[in-house]
């Protein structure tokens, strides 16, 4: 049992009520937790926030105030190449996972100063071990030179003293790490029996509490004691994140595409001012990295952008979602082939019905024009019977609408007189026989022989048309 005078922090839910945030809380003296810090991580719905582990250490009443800063991107492994997978994969190759870091880097602000954190495996039966160290000297010495203020920063410095310290768990079951600090980097090596022991610094008690030995700080020789208390909370927290996760692709914000879909955008943060940065304008910037040769400067390549490439998480993603849209087009292209084949077919039935209809009608046509006439011909026949006329000629069969002509009857002289007498009635014999003819009809008769005298003379009886009763006396040829 930790004694509750000594100072604590605590990981708890954030009060914002945000799920990516938690809230830092501080105790000391048994007095109740009060927040002291905001952690903040990525937020899973930005898009820059994808593929990547970030955290960030903000003061908790001034939110624009950051501390210190956490960002990690992880190494992918590489696509496999077994066509079995591809296939099961739909096409592409597996999504590429992310690779368990090694280190990550602790970015302090005011000053600046990068701390790096080093996993080191454990031997056999042992834990692995996180290692980090931090520069004594971190502020630069107040002057108003001009040529004091162009050096390096004292952090920066390859030639200032480190600190090192590391991270321990006790046995493979504990859930405690536990912060000592093993030395300095001007030590000589010695043999361990030979050395002083570790000075332990902190206690991360169940992932979830960091318990700070005050007493032994004063054993600890830095410039900087509230660095070394930033850098304890922000690698404790990435270390339970990092290494005691079951999930990577839940760290690392690594969604599938279908779920990227789904989650609503957010507006990315615009980052906060670091503080004096207003003051900071009129020094020259100061130097927080170690120098490094500088790199050759080689011109562009002509059609080479300058944007940096993808990482092999979002590439992936890119080639899955070009897959997905290429066999969704093709999908779309054979439906709309089948559609077609669909409605030529439809309409080749539709018109060979049509086709079947008109031939249907043009033969009941037919059939009803047969019939009528059939019907025309048995009448035709039954009238001719009833009549007794004599079938037509073949020249009056070939024009049918015709009406047949009977030949006409001339009337023969007689001898007689050459005074011709009275003209009497012409009877024609031209007798037409058409169909619908009046049945009862008589026919008609051949006229009569007019009755002549021996003299010449005839009675007016005979003749039709005359009202004279007396005898006449035909004229005589000769006389």
């Amino acid at each position: 049992m930790l004694d509750e005078n000594l100072p604590a922090f605590f990981y708890r839910n954030s009060p914002d009520g945000v799920a990516h945030h938690k809230g830092v809380f501080f105790s000391i003296r048994g007095s109740d937790p009060s927040p002291a810090y905001s952690l903040r991580h990525g937020d899973p719905a930005a898009a820059n926030s994808r593929n990547c582990y970030a955290a960030g250490l903000f003061d908790c009443y001034n939110p624009e105030v950051l501390y210190g800063e956490v960002l990690i991107k992880p190494e992918w492994s590489h696509p496999s190449l077994s066509q079995e997978e591809i296939r099961r994969n739909g096409g592409v190759p597996p999504p590429p996972t992310p690779i368990l870091p090694t280190q990550f880097t602790v970015q302090l602000y005011n000053p600046d100063l990068q701390v790096t954190v080093t996993q080191k495996p454990g031997s056999w039966g042992g834990s692995a071990s996180y290692e980090f160290s931090l520069p004594q000297l971190v502020f630069r010495t107040p002057s108003a030179s001009t040529l004091d203020r162009t050096q390096d920063d004292p952090g920066a410095s390859l030639v200032t003293p480190k600190l090192n310290f590391v991270w321990r768990k006790e046995s493979k079951l504990a859930k405690d790490l536990t912060a000592y600090m093993t030395g300095k980097s001007t030590d000589e090596v010695v043999k361990k029996k030979h050395r002083d022991p570790d000075i332990i610094v902190g206690l991360f008690r169940s992932l979830r509490e960091l318990t700070v030995y005050e007493p032994n700080l004063y054993r600890v020789e830095l410039e900087d004691p509230k660095g070394l208390e930033l850098v304890l909370l922000l690698s404790a927290a990435v270390i339970k994140d990092l290494y005691f996760s079951n999930d990577l692709n839940q760290v690392f914000n690594v969604f599938d595409p279908c779920r990227i879909a789904s989650l609503p955008s957010a507006a990315a943060p615009s980052p906060p001012l670091a503080a004096n940065a207003d003051r900071r304008k009129s020094l020259p910037r100061l130097r927080t990295t170690p120098p490094t040769a500088a790199p050759i400067q080689r011109p562009p390549l002509a059609g080479v952008g300058t944007a940096s490439a993808p990482d092999p998480r979002t590439q992936w993603e890119l080639d899955a979602e070009t897959a997905r849209l290429r066999a969704q087009v093709d999908a779309e292209e054979r439906e709309m082939k089948r559609q077609e084949v669909l409605r030529r077919r439809e309409r080749e039935k539709e018109d060979e019905a049509e086709t079947r209809r008109l031939r249907k009608m043009v033969e009941d046509e037919e059939r009803e024009a047969r019939r009528r006439q059939e019907e025309v011909d048995r009448e035709t026949e039954r009238l001719r019977r009833q009549y007794r006329l004599k079938p037509p000629s073949p020249v009056g069969n070939q024009s049918r609408h015709s009406a047949p002509s009977l030949p006409i009857h001339q009337q023969q002289q007689q001898p007689g007189p050459s005074r011709p007498g009275p003209p009497g009635p012409v009877y024609s014999s031209n007798g037409l026989v058409m169909s619908g003819g009046n049945p009862q009809a008589a026919p008609a008769s051949a006229p009569s022989k007019m009755k002549k005298s021996f003299w010449g003379l005839r009675s007016n009886s005979d003749q039709s048309g005359t009202s004279n009763s007396k005898l006449s006396k035909k004229a005589s040829a000769v006389w």
